[in-house]
């Protein structure tokens, strides 16, 4: 039995009800995971499964293949339930990601790191995981939510919780010999049976109980068309709605605006992966997001910064957008000194040491000023020296020193033109020596 209450959340209205939830398509390569118990099919359907043990998300299904896998397990602390790690499998490599590290087959490494056409890298709020000849990235939040995005090769070829990624909802990943599973009849299906693991799968009895309406649970949901008017021509929110109204039957935490928090965001996400623009919802004091340095959080932007020493990355970003933390319009982020988000004008160069802008390093022909944090060489010609010492001692133009003894008449320089062997000059030393 779920508690009544309610919440307005700008474009959302929840009321406690427990009823099954609706399915839905929303973009066609993406599977997610949020909340504590939500899951997007690739096909769009939308259901709660609350397993506690690893589970696949998907994988690779084709027997000659099997390029990939990606599986997830859920843990609970002090009410909280959370993604505990993600594993990931890239033909023959395991990337394994927990809130504290990364290991590739079970050796810590540095983010970011490359291995095997595979870039692993965080950002403020985000761990991904891309391999893009196999065609797939995870991205994780390091709390409840897992993106999974896949190419088109892999269509009616994937399984797990994320289903067939044939377009088609409920079929064939739902159906099993011509019955419909329960949705924790298909998440216990897929579960990832490890050695000595004493987890315990959720009882199939408990999807009952989310399909009875009782009196004190009614549904009253809208949007506000103007706040979310780029999203609701994209994808459909009546499913998002339901998992919001399953999150306030399921909270038990005081401040009820924390138990939407997710669905709000995933919501936000699968928007601007169709391509639409979120408003900037969050509050400080609702939902809100901190930012290092002086950026600024923004609900949906493209990923790929300018930096110092990158100053063109965004030109060439073929990134969807993503929420997280940006430098203003202006600036770029400081990448050389971490000073965060300055003018270009303000950039450093690095060469062995730092240099302000209008710095100049000078190495033998070439001299080259910092600015704006680029380069800008030009080479010239240094008059050279050839010298004799004491008869003896020779320093060439190049600057080799070295001793000898003659006592004949030798050539100290000549230059020839290559044509008819015309000399330009010859320099003629008669060494003798003093009696």
């Amino acid at each position: 039995m779920c508690r009544h209450k309610e919440i307005t959340v700008f474009s959302f209205v929840c009321v406690c009800v427990c009823f099954a939830v609706l399915a839905d398509n929303h973009v066609n390569n993406i599977c997610s995971t949020w909340g504590t118990q939500h899951f997007k099919t690739f096909d769009g359907d939308v259901f709660q499964f609350p397993g506690s043990c690893e589970y696949n998300l998907v994988k690779d299904c084709r027997t000659s293949e099997n390029k990939f896998s990606v599986h997830i397990r859920r843990e609970e602390n002090d009410g909280n339930i959370t993604i505990s790690y993600v594993v990931v499998t890239i033909s023959e490599n395991t990337f394994n990601l927990t809130k504290t590290e990364v290991a590739e087959n079970g050796d810590p490494v540095t983010l970011p790191h490359y291995s095997g056409g595979v870039k692993v890298e965080e950002s403020t709020f985000y761990i991904r995981l891309r391999a893009t000849k196999v065609g797939i990235i995870v991205m994780w939040n390091l709390e409840d939510a897992v993106m999974v995005e896949v190419s088109n090769r892999y269509k009616n070829q994937t399984c797990g919780l994320c289903g067939d990624f044939n377009a088609v909802p409920v079929y064939d990943e739902f159906m099993d010999n011509g019955f419909k599973m329960t949705p924790i009849e298909f998440g216990i299906k897929h579960r990832v049976h490890l050695p000595n693991d004493e987890c315990k799968d959720p009882h199939v009895e408990d999807d009952e109980s989310k399909t009875n309406v009782s009196d004190s649970c009614k549904a009253f949901v809208s949007i506000a068309i103007n706040s979310w008017s780029s999203c609701a021509g994209l994808i459909s929110a009546e499913s998002f709605i339901q998992a919001c109204v399953v999150d306030m039957c399921a909270c038990n935490k005081d401040t009820s605006d924390l138990c939407v928090c997710s669905t709000m965001s995933e919501f936000s996400r699968q928007c601007s992966h169709a391509g639409g623009q979120p408003p900037n919802w969050r509050r400080p004091d609702f939902c809100g997001k901190q930012c290092p340095y002086n950026m600024r959080y923004e609900e949906s932007a493209f990923p790929c910064m300018d930096t110092c020493t990158h100053q063109d990355t965004r030109l060439v970003c073929e990134e969807h957008k993503t929420d997280g933390c940006f430098c203003p319009p202006g600036t770029v982020f400081d990448d050389i000194s971490e000073r965060g988000c300055i003018p270009r004008s303000e950039c450093q160069c690095r060469h062995d040491i730092i240099y302000e802008s209008g710095d100049v390093y000078r190495h033998e022909k070439t001299n080259c000023t910092c600015s704006e944090g680029k380069w800008e060489c030009e080479t010239f010609e240094r008059p050279a020296t050839c010298a004799v010492e004491e008869g003896s001692h020779f320093t060439t133009f190049d600057g080799t020193t070295f001793t000898f003894h003659g006592n004949c008449i030798y050539t100290l320089a000549k230059v020839e033109s290559k044509v008819n062997n015309v000399s330009f000059f010859l320099l003629l030393i008669n060494n003798t020596k003093q009696t």
